[in-house]
């Protein structure tokens, strides 16, 4: 289940910005994934839980965008979408391809209860 490093990783990132921040608690994340990460959002969701459990983020309200798998052909120009990595143009069929979309593992927003400050 890559879900949970992927998880444990994001919810790193966010406790560090919380850290630096002064941020108190985290009430709702959004996350973009794309679709060559081949995330399932309920296992991710799930492993959220258990990683964040004791933390800043403990509780918060976890949405996924899934990111579609974009390319465009070198050959011919043509941008596709993609259900598969078997990256073949639709158009005149060349694998000379180059991706656009599909990678994405980021935060999108948040939603925060600020604190006090960093300490000086």
């Amino acid at each position: 289940m890559h879900e949970l490093s992927l998880t444990e990783s994001v919810n790193n990132a966010i406790l560090n910005l919380c850290e630096r921040s002064g941020w108190r608690r985290v009430r709702r994340i959004v996350l973009k994934v794309g679709g060559m990460r081949k995330v399932n959002p309920e296992l991710m969701s799930f492993a959220f839980s258990v990683v964040s459990k004791g933390t800043v983020t403990e509780g918060a309200n976890l949405s996924i965008l899934s990111m579609p798998i974009v390319f465009r052909c070198r050959a011919c120009g043509k941008v596709a979408d993609s259900e598969s990595t078997a990256f073949l143009c639709p158009k005149c069929g060349s694998p000379d391809v180059e991706l656009l979309s599909g990678l994405e593992l980021s935060i999108d927003s948040m939603e925060v209860e600020a604190g006090t400050g960093p300490e000086a």
